[in-house]
């Protein structure tokens, strides 16, 4: 019996040094990707390249900005998971492991490169917003730290003066939580700080929803060189952002809604033939909708979500990073990443 229960202990034992080797290493790994930001920021900040104009068209000047359609990039940040952290989450989901497998560059390459709308995700430790797709075990990215995120962005367009207005859909995000204990709840405190992070990071470059002021959107000459941003679908941030600030004033960031809510001049409609998409558009909403999703990728897709008009179409895949196996990359014809709505 001593033998046995020895042998159990040592057993046990052995799990819990394995899993805290385990937890140890993804949080290196995590680390190294916030301190890879970090030093690839400071060299941004100091760089001494004088200021280029950005070689954006300037065709659609006089649209307004709702009838404008970009390419976006879906979770801007991400890189692949290891192939350890990607093995972890396949024994929890199996189905989520293969959907993590792409990268994109770092966001001034995809500034560069001419993309002017990203996701960037929102996790709230009291402190610091995270821009992570799952704790722990997904944390690999090139923009963890979302202030620095936005701050890269601010440099961008600062340099690159009379660029197209930049769009920015930020998903908070409280799923797999219990993976990083320090991790909170997306509360009322964290809706102001949001806001002072967003203001503090872009300035006067933000375009708020009280510069829109309730009325029709500017033309995209008139928005040349500003940011925006708005909320992913979610009805619980929407009604907390909103708490206190009625028609959002006072606030950073436009909300995003469903359900034709007054406040609300986004729509996040993932399925491009949702007869949802069109109802949107006719009460005047700007609509995200995605021409891939969970690296599942075709030209059927693709093509609806073109000829959808929806203003901001998502792809896993820019021209400049095409999908490894197949090619597939989504844009314009003439090999444009923007246009006038068709």
């Amino acid at each position: 019996m001593k033998k046995a229960l020895r042998i159990a202990g040592i057993a046990v034992g052995t799990l819990v040094l394995a899993f805290a080797a385990l937890v140890s290493h993804f949080a290196i790994i995590g680390g190294d990707a916030v301190r890879a930001q970090a030093d690839r920021m400071e060299e941004l900040r100091t760089a001494a390249d004088a200021p280029q104009p950005a070689d954006d068209t300037h065709e659609f000047d006089a649209l307004r900005y709702d009838e404008l359609q970009v390419i976006a990039t879906h979770n801007s940040y991400n890189l692949a998971p290891t192939w350890l952290q990607t093995e972890v989450i396949r024994l929890v989901e199996p189905s989520q492991a293969p959907a993590l497998q792409y990268d994109h560059a770092t966001l001034t390459e995809q500034l560069d490169a001419g993309i002017r709308s990203f996701e960037l995700d929102a996790r709230w430790d009291g402190e610091h917003f995270w821009s992570v797709h799952v704790p722990l075990v997904g944390n690999r990215a090139t923009a963890p730290d979302l202030a620095l995120g936005l701050e890269e962005i601010a440099l961008w367009s600062a340099r690159h003066p009379g660029h197209l207005p930049i769009s920015i859909m930020v998903e908070v995000k409280d799923d797999y939580t219990f993976l990083d204990p320090t991790l909170r709840d997306f509360d009322a405190a964290a809706a102001d700080a949001l806001d002072a992070l967003v203001e503090a990071q872009l300035g006067e470059r933000l375009f708020s929803p009280d510069d829109l002021a309730g009325g029709a959107w500017p033309t995209v000459g008139e928005l040349r060189d500003r940011v925006l941003l708005y909320f992913g679908d979610n009805e619980t941030v929407r009604e907390l952002y909103l708490d206190g600030h009625p028609g959002l004033e006072g606030r950073s960031i436009f909300t995003s809604s469903k359900t034709g809510a007054a406040d609300a001049r986004f729509a996040i409609i993932d399925d491009p033939r949702d007869p949802l998409l069109a109802t949107a558009l006719a009460e005047g909403i700007i609509v995200r909708t995605r021409a891939d999703a969970d690296l599942a990728t075709g030209a059927e897709q693709r093509d609806a979500a073109l000829a959808s008009g929806a203003q901001i179409v998502s792809t896993d895949f820019p021209p400049s990073e095409p999908q490894n196996d197949t090619g597939y990359f989504v844009e314009f014809p003439d090999a444009a990443l923007v246009r006038a709505l068709p």
